[in-house]
């Protein structure tokens, strides 16, 4: 066989797996923008008619599917509130991620609250919906509090690393993270769910305040 037969003959042999893994990659691009249209209409009804007042035949309509489709995607309207918690602390943990914050606690913690309360004012929406959670002794009000443990895992490990450089009071770093979560969610309770987000500046400047004073060293 000559080396140009051989080529041919490798092409079409090679041919049907190419266009195989391309038909995969398109299937799978159009399995994810229809679980974020999906998501997109059901952070949309949510808001609109609250969890309990929604159905999932609410968000199929809005995302212009059937009512099967939305099974592929979620198990359960529980499923679909779960995700757009995630969502929510996702947007949080990326503010913080991107935020240059300098290395001593009052700078870095004012540069950190910044972001976050700047990422939320961007989806004030998400911040009321979530906030405005169904029963807490539901299955989503369980499955946010085990997603705030995960999501306080590396606040704490940045708290033990002040502790070290001795710019962070010593103690229980876990217990610390849960301090500030909790100082911070209620800020941002405060400012866009009982407030309209106008006074986003004073809000994060006064949590800034808390945050500081309950992590400078004794």
């Amino acid at each position: 066989m000559t080396p140009l037969a051989a080529v041919r003959y490798m092409s079409v042999i090679m041919a049907p797996s190419a266009i195989a893994a391309a038909n995969r990659e398109k299937r799978q691009r159009q399995k994810m923008k229809r679980r974020d249209a999906i998501l997109v209409a059901a952070r949309k009804v949510f808001a609109q008619k609250g969890y309990d007042g929604t159905t999932i035949a609410d968000i199929a309509k809005e995302a212009g599917v059937a009512a099967g489709t939305v099974y592929l995607y979620y198990a359960s309207k529980t499923d679909l509130f779960a995700a757009l918690n995630l969502q929510l602390f996702a947007v949080i943990n990326q503010a913080l991620r991107l935020t240059e914050a300098p290395p001593d606690l009052v700078a870095g913690t004012q540069a950190r609250i910044q972001g976050v309360f700047q990422a939320a004012r961007e989806h004030s929406d998400l911040i009321r919906l979530v906030f405005l959670n169904p029963d807490p002794r539901s299955e989503v009000a369980h499955r946010m509090k085990r997603a705030d443990e995960e999501r306080m895992a590396p606040l704490a490990q940045l708290l033990r690393g002040g502790m070290e450089a001795g710019i962070v009071r010593r103690g229980d770093a876990h217990l610390l993270a849960r301090i500030v979560n909790g100082v911070v969610i209620m800020g941002l309770y405060q400012c866009f769910v009982l407030s309209d987000g106008s006074l986003v500046d004073t809000y994060q400047d006064i949590i800034t305040d808390m945050v500081v004073g309950a992590l400078q060293p004794n």
